[in-house]
């Protein structure tokens, strides 16, 4: 038995967690068509005293992977719609900014993406995040941290990211 679930005001949220999956904006389309269409039928499945946008990324995250499972060409397939030309004019350091951002979560390992994607742009909670990809709440504030620690690093914010600091050892005291 179907039910009738209104999708709309997830669309946007889910083509940017499809996009992340795949990389790829075409892609994105293409899974998240798929996964709506896997959400029609499987919506006799849904349990209405639950967030419908939780059970709509579970189902696109479970589409996703059988895809990948069938089809091994397809997920060594990446293909980043960044330039990689930062030569812009200086009115454009806002868009050279996001750029050096967006290759960064780009490089990010699936796994940290995928739960930065979730909690901070998706704004699911830790219990959340962890229940849409089956693994304790502990696992996804480890990957979280790393994801964001990773992701400073590769854009250079903080002093860390920079490179170490350093400091004159032996010599002469400057204060004679």
């Amino acid at each position: 038995m179907r039910i009738d679930i209104d999708v709309t005001p997830h669309l946007d949220a889910l083509w940017r967690y499809a996009r992340v999956l795949t990389r790829d904006d075409a892609d994105a389309d293409d899974l998240l068509q798929e996964s709506l269409a896997r959400a029609i039928r499987l919506s006799g499945s849904y349990d209405a005293t639950r967030p419908l946008l939780n059970w709509l990324v579970v189902v696109m995250r479970n589409t996703f992977l059988s895809s990948r499972r069938r089809s091994a060409a397809e997920r060594d397939r990446i293909h980043g719609a960044i330039p990689d030309d930062e030569t812009a004019l200086p009115s454009q350091e806002d868009r050279v900014d996001l750029a050096k951002v967006m290759r960064a979560f780009e490089g990010l390992p699936p796994d940290q993406r995928e739960v930065l994607q979730l909690v901070a742009v998706l704004g699911f909670t830790y219990a959340d995040a962890a229940e849409t990809l089956g693994v304790p709440v502990g696992t996804v504030m480890s990957r979280l941290a790393r994801g964001r620690a990773a992701l400073k690093a590769r854009v250079g914010y903080g002093g860390a990211a920079v490179g170490p600091k350093l400091r004159v050892v032996g010599g002469t005291d400057e204060r004679d």
